[in-house]
């Protein structure tokens, strides 16, 4: 619309076109200021693609905030049963039977570490809610806050548990790498003659081996049941579930999950 248009034709109309127009006229001066100082903001950074980032905005952003924690916790408690088991499978025999067993570092060692760790995150999964139930009931409401250790710990359940699948799965091929050792064909070889040197045509022990195939068992369905869990964690997988899919197969069955990965362990021990 020009101007004359937007004027009256009147004489006694002409002050307040006048003072509409100046009106106008500030307003438009103070979005070209806005304008160019945006433009000005802009230009203070590179122009960049849809795949790129410049770095000063790199700098900014934080890497994966929600993971520090729990990767954090998840070395902490690998060091610290690294260092048991260390100590007592390899350092105490070398010390009081001079044996020297420091092969068993790279495998057998390892091995004992991953489903330790992976239990223990798999339980801090869950323990947190069972906390917030019992705050509940203490106060009698559940619209009480709950504290900030409490807060914090139930919104990186989802890390902790991946990072227990994560470990479980490191455990399943590392026992899966059990028969590929040159130190495990010696062995077999040395209960072999035994055997033969002992007149033995069976060595069958019903006891072992029941508890070796029970022991296995518990392992494949826990491992089944975690890896169904990690794929419903996915974004993706977890927006096309309603609440109550999402609820039975995060709490049932991650339950059932760490119930028959405690059986696993109890069993073997």
């Amino acid at each position: 619309m020009d101007i004359e248009s937007a004027c009256p034709t009147r004489n006694n109309e002409d002050e307040m076109c006048a003072t509409e127009l100046s009106t106008s006229g500030v307003n438009n001066i103070k979005m070209n200021s806005r304008l160019s100082k945006g433009n000005m903001t802009l230009l203070n950074h590179p122009p960049f693609d849809d795949f790129e980032y410049p770095s000063q905005l790199d700098r900014q952003l934080e890497l994966f905030p929600l993971w520090h924690f729990p990767v954090k916790l998840a070395g902490g408690l690998s060091i610290i049963v690294f260092t048991y088991t260390l100590l007592r499978d390899i350092i105490h025999p070398y010390i009081a039977e001079n044996k020297n067993v420091f092969y068993k570092i790279p495998i057998l060692v390892m091995n004992k570490v991953l489903p330790v760790v992976a239990i223990i995150l798999l339980a801090l999964v869950y323990l947190p809610g069972i906390l917030a139930a019992t705050f509940q009931l203490h106060f009698g409401t559940k619209y009480r806050r709950f504290p900030q250790w409490l807060a914090q710990w139930m919104l990186v359940r989802k890390q902790l548990g991946l990072l227990s699948f994560f470990y479980a799965v490191l455990h399943a091929f590392f026992s899966l790498c059990y028969p590929m050792r040159r130190s495990y064909r010696y062995k077999l070889l040395n209960w072999a003659y035994q055997q033969v040197k002992q007149n033995k045509e069976n060595a069958w022990i019903e006891d072992d081996v029941w508890r070796m195939e029970i022991y296995v068992s518990l392992g494949i369905l826990g491992l089944a049941i975690l890896a169904i869990l990690a794929v419903t964690s996915v974004p993706s997988v977890s927006n096309s579930l309603n609440w109550r899919e999402f609820q039975c197969i995060q709490s049932k069955m991650g339950y059932c999950a760490l119930f028959l990965c405690t059986l696993h362990a109890l069993v073997y021990a």
